[in-house]
């Protein structure tokens, strides 16, 4: 019974534990993508605009800087693919 608890601690811990570096992740990456944009809303000329605009800004980032902001590259890939916006 006890090895069971633990067992289900363990994995408790290691379930918010991804949860918060995911979080982390998401939350820099949106706070990095508003201070590098330029205030120009290209979304309302065209839907995929913006997605194009992430994308190079993503593009342009050092490599650290992307694996510091994956959660939120994959959350705006997602995001983009719903508008219709696959790679284009």
């Amino acid at each position: 019974m006890q090895y069971l608890m633990v067992l289900l601690l363990s994995a408790g811990v290691l379930v918010l534990m991804v949860g918060l570096v995911l979080g982390a992740s998401y939350g820099l990456g949106v706070f990095l993508h508003l201070r590098a944009d330029s205030g120009a809303d290209l979304a309302y000329t065209d839907p995929c605009a913006s997605c194009r605009a992430d994308r190079d800004w993503y593009d342009e980032l050092p490599a650290w800087k992307r694996n510091l902001v994956a959660a939120w590259w994959l959350a705006n890939r997602y995001r983009c693919i719903a508008k219709g916006c696959a790679q284009q």
